[in-house]
């Protein structure tokens, strides 16, 4: 009487000795899976090196075409082209090293794949052949449609649900079928539902897994682009200030020329406030000063005439050079005394009614006012000042109204920002003047004078280096083309190369010279080209002979040593060579890092040390897993999908042993030696999900 077991497969041992040599043949399998394995970490690693690479490339190429877009200069287009070299550079090696990642990926699957149909074709052969043939049909045809329906399912998804969950579907939908196609080898039917079940479970882990991958890449990249973004930026602002806080000490010294210094700086402070709520840039205001104190006008009258012509030109729509015009004007018939037309007429043309002015001013009509005008009877200083004071009147306010707008407001910002980078500026000019000033007193002092006639020694060794491989092209073609050897060709496989080119010229020459019969255009066409490429290769030789040459191989060994020595100094210690890789590390570094990092507790000084518990909303939580509880009653969030063992499962985990259960229906096993049948069977398919799961 049958004996009932709780076991979801039977089956016999009841192997041919072939089948028991593809079983052998499995274990040079999984070592090629090792190998593999250890090649795609390799590759990991190397792409991830190389994506940092890459993005740093990308950066100075867009920094480049920035430059030559704003210069258009031949230099700027230069380092344009050499960084779109190293970027193309950087990019294809990238995506060299990514292609052999797929490849090794895609090899470890059809290796596993293989691995699993030795499995199914030993453990599904008995007596008849017949029974491997059929297991095969059915394992591949059930691949094939599970395949066929993966993709169709996978492209819907992707469009309606988008390409994470188009991920996950392919994973399972993929492991399904593949776990379907095993399980069919092995025992059509209720093989074929577990197989599918656990090749989804499978395709579910791996899915996750790859959205993981998918999002810790886009972290890595987002944080390393704005690492780059801040210092760029810095550099940047730094390079503006520079710019600016050197231009404000040459005007700080002109205006302390004009005004002496306690006042310059003074007057200077207050134009910086005047642009930034006016209009006016602190350049043009400078200008503008200069002008007008060249034209008598005193420090303390300039910005109000400036905040007079501001709001005029901002409510006649003046640029801030058409406001540079009518200062000038206005100065010039202050200084001069004068009301002229050649004055007036800057001010008529942007639309200040001049005449206007004068006539109110004087109390007499337009037509008088123009006519005393042309007879030089209105005196300039007066009408200067009357023109001004009407604009004021008239257009007060309008600065500040301007101000108000959306392009005022960016220009106040632009002033505000300007006046930031001049902050950093101002900090480094000052502290980098000590620098400068040590590197000049360096260079014009003793050491400053071994290092000119070292200069100048190196110098003409590099000019000899040059004379020389000049002299070799002159010897070679030379002999060649006159037809008598150089006196300096002294060696004999050079002298017999050189030779055998003179007499290929010769002929070639002859070729070409009229005065003989044998004279024909389409040989001498011919003969042509053959000069071409008997010079082309005398200027090879020559080439080869200075590389050769005392000069060219003392340079060659003096190269080599300051390799050699180079190399040396820099392994002495970690920090002269490590630190563009200790950077690259760190930006391969992704969401686990920042999980585990932000998630660290330190407990507050004085406390008894106890193991660190997890904080109110805790933003790392325990999403990667704890290995250990540390005490009773241990706080911990957990999180929809996760699952918690119990000691005895932890335990079996980490002795490396997972626990497995088989459930599903009972089966009867007949006698006791079915047993080892199957157990070894339930072996197979375990050893098989693992190479799977890898």
């Amino acid at each position: 009487m049958g004996r009932d077991v709780s076991i979801a497969i039977s089956a016999k041992d009841n192997f041919s000795q072939a089948i028991t040599t593809m079983r052998n043949a499995n274990q040079g399998f999984n070592k090629d899976l090792t190998g593999l394995q250890s090649k795609l970490n390799e590759l990991n690693k190397t792409k991830a090196i190389l994506k940092v690479d890459t993005d740093k490339a990308k950066a100075s190429l867009k920094d480049a075409e920035k430059q030559f877009i704003k210069t258009g200069d031949a230099a700027d287009k230069l380092n344009l082209e050499l960084a779109n070299s190293n970027y193309e550079n950087a990019r294809r090696n990238l995506s060299l090293v990514s292609d052999n990642a797929k490849k090794a990926e895609k090899d470890m699957r059809s290796l596993a794949d293989t691995v699993s149909k030795s499995e199914n074709r030993a453990s599904n052969t008995g007596s008849s052949g017949n029974s491997i043939i059929n297991s095969l049909a059915a394992s591949g045809a059930t691949k094939m449609v599970g395949d066929m329906f993966g993709n169709v399912a996978t492209t819907w998804i992707n469009s309606a649900y988008g390409a994470e969950a188009g991920t996950m579907a392919s994973s399972m939908l993929s492991s399904g079928a593949m776990g379907a196609a095993i399980g069919t080898a092995i025992a059509p039917g209720i093989g074929t539902a577990i197989g599918a079940l656990g090749g989804a479970v499978i395709g579910y882990i791996n899915g996750s897994n790859t959205i993981y991958e998918n999002k810790d890449e886009a972290f890595k990249k987002y944080y390393n682009e704005l690492y780059s973004g801040v210092l760029d930026n810095q550099s940047q602002a730094l390079t503006s200030g520079s710019g600016i806080a050197s231009g404000r000490e040459m005007n700080k010294i002109s205006f302390q020329t004009l005004l002496g210094k306690s006042e310059a700086n003074k007057y200077l402070k207050s134009l910086v406030q005047f642009g930034m709520d006016t209009p006016f840039e602190y350049d043009s205001l400078v200008d503008i000063s200069k002008v007008l104190l060249a034209y008598g006008y005193k420090q303390d009258e300039i910005l109000p005439l400036l905040e007079k012509v501001g709001n005029t030109g901002s409510a006649l729509s003046m640029s801030v050079q058409d406001m540079k015009f009518v200062s000038t004007a206005l100065g010039r018939m202050k200084t001069t005394g004068k009301t002229t037309m050649e004055y007036l007429n800057p001010l008529l043309e942007r639309g200040i009614d001049v005449w206007s002015y004068l006539a109110e001013a004087s109390g007499k009509t337009k037509k008088e006012v123009q006519e005393m005008v042309s007879k030089g009877l209105v005196p300039g200083e007066k009408a200067a000042k009357a023109i001004a004071d009407y604009m004021g009147y008239n257009f007060a306010g309008n600065m500040e109204k301007q101000a108000q707008t959306y392009s005022g407001l960016i220009s106040t910002l632009e002033d505000a920002k300007a006046e930031l980078n001049n902050s950093m500026g101002e900090g480094y000019n000052n502290t980098r003047k000590k620098g400068i000033e040590d590197e000049i007193n360096f260079l014009e002092g003793n050491t400053g004078d071994s290092m000119k006639e070292a200069y100048n020694k190196i110098g003409q060794w590099k000019a000899y280096q040059e004379n020389q491989a000049e002299q070799f092209q002159r010897d070679v073609m030379s002999s060649v083309m006159s037809g008598e050897l150089a006196s300096s060709l002294h060696d004999s496989e050079q002298r017999a190369a050189v030779e055998r080119l003179m007499k290929e010229y010769s002929e070639a020459k002859k070729k070409q010279d009229t005065r003989y019969r044998s004279y024909d255009e389409e040989s001498a066409i011919k003969a042509g080209a053959e000069m071409g490429r008997v010079l082309a290769e005398a200027q090879a030789i020559a080439t080869n002979e200075y590389n050769a040459s005392e000069g060219a191989q003392l340079a060659l060994e003096s190269n080599k040593t300051l390799a050699e020595n180079l190399k040396n100094d820099t392994a002495s210690l970690d920090a002269y060579w490590d630190a563009g890789y200790v950077m690259g590390q760190e930006f391969t570094k992704g969401l686990s890092s920042a999980i585990q990092e932000g998630s660290s507790i330190t407990a507050p000084k004085g406390d008894i040390y106890q193991p660190a518990q997890p904080p109110v909303n805790n933003r790392g939580g325990y999403a990667f897993g704890l290995s250990n509880v540390p005490y009773n009653n241990y706080p911990a969030y957990l999180h929809e999908g996760e699952r918690v063992l119990t000691a005895s499962e932890n335990r079996s985990y980490s002795a490396g042993t997972p626990p497995i259960k088989i459930t599903g229906n009972t089966f009867v096993v007949r006698n006791d030696s079915d047993f080892k049948g199957v157990a070894r069977e339930i072996a197979s398919l375990i050893k098989q999900a693992f190479i799977l799961a890898q």
